[in-house]
């Protein structure tokens, strides 16, 4: 694999989770509505669905037929939900303590970020296993998603203590790391059968697929309500529409 496509992979990856930085900046410099929040999270939530319907998936079937995409897809969410109980177990934990400010739970909740990130990450990367370009529809709804969880969070790491500086320097960590795991795709598995290959696009989607649904999508909903599968449809018609226009 030629490292020209592994760093495209990097930069992909890194722009993606730039809007952790965005919503961070507009998190501690504004005071953005709830609703308007949360509808972005809604909004991301479709676009990613879609993508994960007209361009992971299929390409995993293409490459293998139907039974290793499904594999991929169990152990992918199974991957996602066993990760995610053991963060929560960690701010349990902490919050039982009652811990000082600034001390775990900052890095506990960049900790959850680039655990979201991850599938988003690898499945950028692994789009370029193809035809050498990203998925539009996939890095527009990576885009979105990241947005308002950096803008939510911001807020939360400012309430703990932590300063401007220490929040940029911390999220900047998070959009580095997330550029390395995009770089994973083309690095690590360019060289795997086509079997494997469809197995890891299918894991890819399968931790995204539970990450909408424990995460984004109800946060989304506290807020919006009745609205949020509205939204969420509103961004599934954009990325399809993206997918047959492109």
């Amino acid at each position: 694999m030629s490292e020209s496509l592994i760093l495209q992979a990097g930069f992909w990856g890194w722009l993606a989770a730039s809007s952790l930085l965005l919503g961070a900046w507009l998190g501690l410099g504004a005071r953005l509505p709830k609703r308007l929040v949360a509808a972005s999270m809604a909004f991301g939530s479709g676009v990613l669905i879609a993508a994960l319907c007209f361009e992971q998936l299929p390409e995993a079937k293409r490459l293998a037929g139907i039974w290793p995409p499904l594999g991929g897809l169990l152990v992918g969410g199974m991957a996602f939900v066993l990760a995610d109980e053991g963060l929560d177990r960690l701010q349990a934990r902490h919050r039982a303590r009652r811990l000082g400010r600034g001390s775990l739970a900052g890095l506990l909740i960049a900790a959850g970020a680039f655990l979201d990130g991850i599938p988003e990450s690898l499945a950028l990367g692994l789009g370029l296993l193809d035809d050498g370009r990203p998925s539009l529809a996939l890095l527009v709804a990576v885009l979105l998603a990241n947005l308002p969880e950096g803008l939510a969070s911001a807020a939360g790491l400012r309430a703990e203590g932590y300063g401007r500086r220490q929040v940029f320097a911390l999220w900047g960590v998070i959009v580095g790391l997330s550029g390395f795991a995009a770089m994973l795709g083309p690095a690590l598995l360019a060289d795997l059968s086509p079997g494997w290959l469809a197995f890891a696009l299918g894991f890819s989607a399968g931790a995204v697929l539970c990450m909408l649904v424990d995460t984004l999508i109800p946060e989304a909903f506290k807020a919006t309500h009745a609205l949020t599968g509205l939204i969420t449809l509103a961004g599934f018609m954009l990325a399809f529409a993206l997918e047959h226009l492109s």
